[in-house]
């Protein structure tokens, strides 16, 4: 099933409902070999992003780190606590949560009978059910998004119907949201202390401890060096002998299995107000000829400690997942990183193209099946028997009924098969080729050597087709007889390749060479 999404889009706006009713029935039933297709196995493919994620937490792990999740929201007193003075400049980045508030919604006479155009019948029982239930959706006894649902079993009403009760109300339409002193994490540090104060008396010191996860950041714009939302790794280490020499030695012992093997540590000229007084430093990690910045270390501030009552030198660490993706990579554009399928053109290996790639039209019964194998092999045997020839390729029960199946050539001084019939299918540079197994051209031969070898053959393809027509003529009470001639395009060998990879090709103009002489035929009779 393809939707027809403007006409979708027309019919909703005329009526949502009738339209949400009426769309259900193309929602597409259980098609035969569709689960098993879903359930096959095939090669992951993972965000890269999340891929160093893995590497990193791995990482972590293995130098004894224990990994916490951090809180996500973060009060905005907690960011003058942790800067100080400098906390109005960080809040300028940060994003500031608010909520829609719950207005006070009274029924008079003409939204009643505003409702009763919606609902016929509705009488006082039911108008004290709804003041009820406008009451308590004010004192927030209702959940927003169980509103609905109560309307519609405390009045005994459709979701439509409900539906349409509320847009009645223009106190839900007009609403602002209020602003509250909440605050998304703009870097994990904010986080970090109500952590380490929670867990500093409870472990063994030193206490080791990482965090993943996203950072959010109220950026002017978005462009291939900003984005509003991020990854960051971050870590703390908590112990009255913590020190920032050894800080940069954990640094390494963290960057160095990512494949920096020279970093440098510089300090930064103007300090974080979070961290101690000259205290942090920029790590920069050699890629090629190039240092670049990868991560930011630094010893918490005595002051910032104090105000969460921490009584030991704390470490903290963050490294930016996407910068250290970008370096390891020579990505140029954070966005690409982030969201390929937005940023990034689709680019498909030959792999990829060769797992596009499948059969059409194939048997649906465990006899169709049985039968296509026969074809196949029973051609492939007498494939250079001169002609006129015929080959029985099953002779019994079919579906119920007694048939006899031949895989034949009528006319004389050729071959039972075509020259192409056992030809091979190939994915070669992003062009799909149809190859003959010996009797290579130079330029065969290439594709044969380097390419992906799908392990697809015209014959295949082409027994499942004629399974599959017998299996339809058989259920009709007919006999069958077919015939693939020349092929000239991939459907003519009962190809069919993905519609992802048919764009792809189409866009960078490669080649689709599945042609060639088949000249298979196969009788299917009733006896």
């Amino acid at each position: 099933m393809i939707y027809d999404t403007k006409k979708i889009q027309q019919e909703a706006k005329k009526d949502f409902f009738k339209t949400w009713e009426k769309t259900k029935l193309q929602l597409p039933k259980d098609v035969p070999g569709f689960k098993e297709k879903l359930l096959k196995p095939s090669i992951p493919e993972p965000h890269p992003l999340q891929n160093t994620i893995q590497k990193i937490r791995s990482t972590f792990l293995s130098l004894g780190f224990k990994e916490v999740e951090n809180p996500l929201f973060v009060e905005e007193q907690d960011v003058y606590k942790q800067y100080g003075p400098e906390a109005p400049a960080i809040l300028d980045r940060c994003y500031y949560l608010a909520g829609l508030p719950r207005p006070d919604i009274g029924l008079s006479d003409s939204k009643i009978a505003a409702i009763k155009k919606v609902v016929p019948g509705f009488g006082k029982n039911q108008v004290g059910t709804m003041k009820d239930i406008l009451r308590d959706y004010k004192l927030g006894r209702i959940e927003g998004d169980d509103f609905v649902e109560t309307i519609e079993q405390g009045l005994g009403i459709t979701t439509e119907q409900s539906t349409q009760i509320l847009s009645l109300f223009d106190e839900l339409k007009k609403l602002k949201a209020d602003p509250t002193t909440t605050t998304l994490r703009s870097h994990m540090t904010a986080a970090w202390f109500s952590t380490v104060a929670a867990l500093q008396d409870k472990m063994e010191r030193p206490i080791k401890l990482f965090s993943m996860g996203l950072r959010f950041r109220r950026e002017q714009k978005v462009d291939a060096s900003h984005l509003r939302a991020h990854y960051g790794a971050s870590c703390v280490v908590i112990d009255e002998d913590m020190n920032l020499e050894a800080g940069k030695a954990l640094a390494t012992a963290i960057l160095k299995p990512l494949g920096f093997k020279e970093l440098e540590f510089k300090q930064k000229e103007a300090t974080s107000t979070y961290y101690a007084n000259e205290s942090e430093y920029e790590v920069y990690g050699k890629h090629g000829a190039e240092l670049l910045e990868i991560a930011d270390i630094g010893m918490y501030s005595p002051i910032a400690l104090a105000n969460y009552d921490i009584k030991y030198p704390t470490f903290n660490a963050g490294f930016g997942i996407e910068r250290i993706l970008m370096v390891k990579e020579g990505f140029t554009d954070v966005r690409g990183v982030m969201f390929p399928q937005f940023y990034t053109t689709t680019e498909l290996s030959d792999e990829e193209i060769a797992r596009s790639i499948e059969i059409d039209l194939k048997p649906k019964t465990e006899d169709g099946k049985k039968l296509s194998a026969r074809i196949e092999e029973v051609a492939a045997k007498h494939a250079n028997e001169p002609s006129p020839c015929s080959f029985e390729a099953y002779k019994g029960t079919f579906l119920g009924k007694k048939i006899v199946v031949s895989v034949l050539e009528k006319e004389s001084n050729t071959k039972l098969l075509g020259p192409a019939t056992l030809n091979e299918i190939y994915v070669h540079n992003g062009g799909i080729y149809g190859l003959p197994k010996e009797g290579f051209k130079d330029k065969a031969k290439g594709i044969q050597e380097k390419g992906i070898n799908t392990k697809i053959t015209y014959l295949r393809a082409i027994s499942d087709y004629f399974a599959a027509r017998i299996e339809e003529a058989i259920k009709a009470g007919e006999p069958y007889s077919g015939q693939i001639k020349m092929a000239k395009t991939a459907p003519d060998v009962n190809i069919k390749i993905g519609e992802h990879a048919a764009r792809f090709l189409q866009s960078k103009r490669k080649e689709i060479m599945l042609k060639g002489p088949i000249f298979t035929a196969v009788e299917a009779k009733l006896v």
